[in-house]
């Protein structure tokens, strides 16, 4: 029963598959049902008591959940303290804010994928307690019936009729299990309304439709744990989705930076720093690693309003010196300055950011030299299985550069020569798509992809020549449009999402490279500090600005996605999109594996039972004799039924006592006239409930997991007390 139960909760489950993307949420939530229910059917097999089973599978379903989601918040990673149930409430806002973002088919990330958890869990513990406890199977199928309606509420044309009549086999399969011979004609009548009205109920209700009140547009996309993961899906996402807009006192765009990855541990860039600081409020920032007092700085003040970023990093250009105007608690990361929070989110906010531009000189750069500051050594680790070719590359590009600027400068104008192009679809096509060390060769080869595969080969050469180097994620700068007051407002999408290369320069500190052909500007460096006679007009000691690259035309955006649609105070904590842990998965396989025995085991019980019913008392006897050799009680083959009941009856209660007797005679009537001694499925049932309770825990555990029955004709005879 509680197999066919967690057979209807996956294929009801799976119907989602329409509106989330992915399918390794379906292990998760999976793994939630099947301990709840293995959990339940454990206790029901040694209780009398009809309530302590589902009570045991709701207290199992939740300390699974604890597990998963708050082991640091908890006792011993399983046990919920109040800091359990505040995590469960940041969780819980998350899910719900980045359904109202996200679009479909949506990502599970950890908010969506908690509130799905909670979803199976309840509806799970609640079978349960229909089936056993109240003893009303038939109403098993209403918790399935909301989950199988939920794609169709989303959409009219998401629901699933496949999965809908799966989850209806196997519903009424627990009916035709569960429902006595006279109720089953009932059973089959509910089973077809329910499938009528779940099959025509989605297609006539209104779809949910998206507006720009609710911010429930298809505009949002969300930078997780590590940005850099999803970057190319969302590149590739085709039309424009509004991002943010800015206005600023640099007279040029602005590359605007969501955090700094520096730890290159082979599969992806990631963040070595991740932990939220305490104290370090963003209305004071602290001052820019390795700044010296002779690089030129410029403030700059810029003016930022959110669209639909669901990110724990703040868009803002490098290097901020401080941030008015958030909601929520922000801190910030003192190696990448980068702007972060755990509990509120970037989406809807409208803040001002103070930031320095460092604008150091082709001289410093050059006396920077080859020096490698203590403490930065880190920033030089690469992964032991980096391609060969990556480092006979950086060195071949670079021959004949002296210093670490020359060999940046070899580095950035060899990835932007004519050998390369940029492509979002050729790394996916050929495979080679993401950041890790392995699709290195494969890009090196091709000589096309994106920023991705620039940055992270621009960085990962820089490091194999001994150039400190980490990848920043964020926007290019966007496009301007003058506004009325003579100011430029930059609009900012989507398609600007980047990634570049920063190296780091003893004395001057981290400095933006652009290797990505087409993309975002090349950073410009004040000139040599010597003036050209030749060229009296111009002094060329005096440090130029960067090119203006900004546009007056704006991206074709849908006019719902304004940043001023969204609300400031709705923001909640973004969560990684990365699936279940692997040991997970294992957990659910080896517990799939060890609950087989007892599935087959409960399948033929079940069967003996229909049998019982139709009048076989053959079956009843079969059944009586498979309960006891699962129990370990003498049962050979070659005893009579009265000596049988006599093996059995100081196992049994007075009750169990006459019910045997009563299954005994049926059976010796049967013997002689067919059907005239029908028993009486209770009787079974009587004796078998006897049975266990009079077997001790550990024969009671047995015989639900490793059923001694399956196996009973070749394993020896239990030998007599």
């Amino acid at each position: 029963m509680s197999a066919l139960m967690l057979l209807a909760i996956g294929m009801a489950a799976a119907g989602l598959n329409s509106v989330i993307a992915d399918v390794a949420w379906w292990f998760t939530i999976m793994t939630v049902a099947l301990f709840a229910l293995v959990a339940a059917a454990t206790v029901r097999s040694f209780t009398r008591r009809r309530v302590w089973p589902t009570v045991a599978g709701a207290a199992t379903a939740l300390a699974t959940i604890t597990v998963l989601f708050a082991p640091g918040q908890s006792i011993l990673a399983a046990f919920p303290t109040f800091d359990t149930v505040e995590r469960f409430q940041e969780l819980s806002a998350a899910g719900s804010n980045s359904i109202s973002i996200q679009s479909i088919p949506a990502n599970a990330d950890e908010g969506i994928l908690y509130l799905l958890c909670v979803g199976v869990a309840v509806i799970a513990v609640v079978m349960d307690g229909l089936a056993f406890a109240l003893r009303a199977p038939a109403a098993t199928g209403v918790p399935l019936l909301v989950l199988l309606l939920v794609p169709g509420l989303v959409r009219s044309d998401l629901d699933n009729g496949f999965f809908f009549v799966l989850t209806a086999s196997a519903w009424i399969a627990i009916l035709l299990l569960r429902s006595p011979p006279s109720g089953r004609r009932i059973a089959i009548g509910i089973a077809a309304v329910a499938i009528i009205a779940g099959l025509i109920v989605p297609v006539v209700l209104p779809p949910l439709e998206s507006t720009a009140e609710t911010g429930g547009t298809a505009a949002g996309f969300s930078t997780g744990i590590n940005p850099i993961i999803t970057l190319g899906d969302d590149l590739r996402r085709g039309d424009p989705s509004l991002a943010l807009r800015y206005t600023s006192t640099d007279p040029d765009g602005l590359y605007l930076r969501l955090t700094a990855l520096d730890d290159f541990s082979g599969r992806s860039w990631v963040s070595s720093n991740t932990d939220t600081i305490v104290g370090n409020e963003v209305s004071a920032i602290g001052a820019a690693p390795g700044l010296g007092q002779d690089v030129p700085v410029t403030t700059v003040t810029t003016d930022i309003k959110v669209a639909n970023i669901l990110s724990r990093w703040l868009p803002a250009p490098y290097a901020p010196v401080s941030v008015t105007g958030l909601v929520g608690a922000w801190s910030w990361e003192p190696d990448a300055l980068a702007i972060r929070t755990d509990r509120s989110s970037a989406r809807g906010q409208a803040y001002s950011v103070e930031s320095l531009r460092i604008a150091p000189s082709i001289d410093q750069l050059i006396a920077a030299g080859t020096t490698v500051e203590p403490g930065f050594e880190r920033y030089l680790a690469l992964p032991e299985d980096l391609p060969g070719v990556v480092a006979s590359t950086a060195i071949e590009v670079t021959a004949g550069a002296t210093t670490n600027y020359d060999r940046a400068l070899a580095l950035q104008s060899y990835f932007r020569g004519s050998e390369f192009e940029y492509s979002e679809q050729a790394p996916v096509k050929d495979g080679y798509d993401g950041s890790g060390a392995s699709v290195l060769a494969a890009f090196l080869e091709a000589k096309s992809g994106y920023c991705v595969h620039f940055s992270s080969a621009m960085a990962s050469m820089a490091r194999t020549l001994g150039i400190p180097a980490r990848v920043a994620v964020g926007f290019t700068p966007g496009q301007g449009e003058e506004q009325d007051d003579g100011t430029t407002q930059y609009t900012v999408t989507t398609i600007n999402l980047h990634a570049w290369p920063e190296l780091y320069f003893a004395g001057i500190g981290w400095v933006r490279f652009e290797p990505t052909p087409g993309r975002g500007f090349v950073p410009e460096f004040a000139p040599l500090a010597v003036d050209d006679p030749a060229t009296p007009g111009v002094d060329e000691s005096v440090p130029a600005p960067p090119p203006t690259t900004a546009p007056t035309s704006t991206p074709s955006l849908p006019p719902e996605e304004d940043p001023t649609a969204t609300d400031p105070q709705s923001v909640g904590p973004d969560a990684a999109t990365a699936g279940p842990p692997w040991w997970i998965l294992i957990a659910a396989a080896v517990a799939a594996l060890l609950l087989t025995p007892g599935v087959v085991r409960a399948v033929r019980r079940a069967r003996r039972l229909g049998q019982v019913s139709s009048g076989s008392a053959a079956a009843a006897w079969d059944e009586l004799r498979g309960t006891a050799d699962d129990l370990g009680l003498r049962t050979d083959s070659g005893r009579t039924p009265r000596q049988l009941s006599d093996d059995l009856a100081p196992h049994l209660s007075p009750q169990g006592i006459d019910a045997l007797a009563r299954l005994r005679g049926a059976l010796e009537v049967e013997a002689f006239a067919e059907h005239d001694g029908a028993p009486d499925p209770d009787d079974v049932r009587v004796v078998i409930g006897s049975l266990r309770r009079a077997a001790g825990v550990r024969s009671r555990v047995l015989a639900v997991f490793a059923p001694r029955s399956l196996v009973a004709r070749w394993l020896p005879e239990v030998a007599q007390p």
